[in-house]
């Protein structure tokens, strides 16, 4: 079975919102209009970390790009073009206190910012709704601050 390689940013605002990007209704496009995460394939030659950096100068536009660090890796089954796939995620949390409205997004119809209480009855792709209810259950802290306002 081929492995194929991605990345997913899991940028965390202040008050321990997610920002998600909206997918495009492109012909051909996987879970069309679904919500998901900024990031994409990882190139030949490029570490994960490099894809990471890479996929948010390319998917939207933003003064620095913030610091990131690994949280997990995700597996998935997939069938891509009728040939079984295995989808290794790299999910990497990162701060970012950026207003979605100002952001200048070049992938997607849409950006914004989600807690755990605007998942429910929304479509998302890959299967993330879980991994977003596992991060909001985790409780994590990003660069030493909480993800969320009840946290010590």
């Amino acid at each position: 079975m081929q492995v194929m390689q991605t990345v997913s940013a899991l940028l965390v605002n202040r008050n321990g919102s997610v920002l998600l990007q909206q997918r495009d209704h492109t012909p051909g496009i996987r879970f069309p209009g679904c919500w998901s995460t900024f990031g994409g394939r990882v190139e030949p030659g490029e570490t994960p970390e490099q894809a990471m950096r890479r996929e948010l100068l390319e998917e939207v536009t933003l003064d620095a790009v913030p610091e990131m660090r690994l949280w997990k890796v995700v597996q998935q089954a997939l069938t891509v073009d009728g040939a079984p796939v295995l989808l290794e995620i790299f999910v990497y949390v990162g701060r970012l206190d950026v207003d979605a409205a100002a952001l200048e997004i070049h992938e997607g119809q849409a950006a914004r910012y989600l807690g755990l209480e605007d998942l429910d009855g929304l479509p998302f792709a890959f299967g993330f709704e879980l991994l977003f209810r596992e991060f909001f259950a985790m409780r994590l802290r990003v660069n030493g601050l909480p993800v969320t306002e009840d946290m010590p």
